[in-house]
């Protein structure tokens, strides 16, 4: 049995997760397994990894099914006791991430989920690990005084609220337990999960001194009128699934607000001609159908490209 599956989600990004797999490959004093679970690429990934890495094991899914459903399906595919989800943009930087990563989660049963330093590609931290969503964060995205600052990071490993599922590592008995990935969700599934670990009274941990390279969001680059509306519902579904009735309603209400006054700014700027600014303006167009789609047809499902 390996000592730790490793879950990989992917979608047109060829050439970066054939470099996720090579560093991987490259690992020393550890036997782990690689699943990767594609969402229908049309770049040849399928056929690529069948060339050069046939030990892979391939889920091959006949439409993009996003993040939550493709990562259900990798880990119920594993053999290990122990998961490592990884973004197909990552590269595993030292010999011995994949040890240290599984001799810590042997060492630290009370932590339910373990999330490693991302850096960026040139090397400089990359944000990500944050507290979990609050109804004050859409009122400050309205008004764009959203941008986060990078937050000093802890010199050992501490307890945080939420982590980029970029990378996370935890027993393949912890969906078990609190349930899988939400396939409602196409955003915040990392956040979601995180919380609901809290819940069930398991810690999430992060690592400084565990360093992954994430090159950061190559799958989704561009295309606005997935992530876009994705993003602003998950959001809003993850008040309904966890907040109260008045924080929920509060979160409606701000919603509104951010999504009609974002199509205001775009729809004036995508005048200018140029192809950003009518994409995010489409897209937020698409989001607000869909959030009306959501609050009088009780919509809930995944959007993709061909909903509006």
């Amino acid at each position: 049995m390996p000592n730790v599956s490793i879950v990989i989600v992917s979608y047109n990004c060829r050439s970066y997760l054939l470099a996720c797999i090579r560093s991987i490959l490259s690992q020393k004093d550890i036997n782990c397994e690689i699943i990767v679970a594609d969402n229908n690429s049309s770049d040849g990934t399928v056929e690529a990894l069948a060339a050069e890495y046939p030990s892979v094991k391939v889920i091959r899914n006949g439409s993009n099914s996003g993040f939550s459903a493709a990562n259900n399906q990798g880990i119920a595919a594993a053999q290990s006791n122990f998961i490592l989800l990884l973004n197909p943009d990552t590269e595993l930087m030292q010999e011995r991430t994949l040890c240290e990563m599984f001799s810590y989660m042997q060492a630290n049963p009370l932590t339910g989920i373990l999330a490693p330093c991302l850096l960026n590609t040139d090397g400089t931290y990359q944000n990500s690990f944050w507290h979990f969503p609050r109804v004050s964060d859409i009122l400050l995205e309205i008004f764009y005084l959203h941008h986060k600052t990078l937050k000093t990071l802890p010199a050992e490993p501490a307890t945080i609220e939420a982590a980029s599922g970029a990378a996370l590592c935890f027993k393949k008995q912890l969906p078990g337990q609190i349930g899988g990935f939400d396939e409602s969700l196409f955003w915040m599934e990392d956040v979601d999960f995180c919380y609901r670990a809290k819940k069930a009274g398991f810690n999430t941990v992060f690592h400084p001194g565990i360093k992954i390279i994430h090159h950061g969001g190559k799958s989704s680059e561009g295309q606005y009128a997935i992530t876009i509306p994705n993003q602003v519902m998950s959001k809003l579904k993850f008040f309904k699934k966890h907040g109260s009735n008045l924080n929920y309603c509060a979160a409606l209400c701000l919603t509104f607000i951010f999504v009609f006054s974002r199509l205001c700014v775009f729809g004036i700027l995508s005048f200018t001609g140029k192809a950003v600014w009518r994409g995010k303006a489409s897209a937020y167009a698409k989001t607000l159908k869909e959030f009306f789609r959501y609050l009088f047809l009780g919509r809930n499902g995944i959007i993709g490209n061909t909903d509006f």
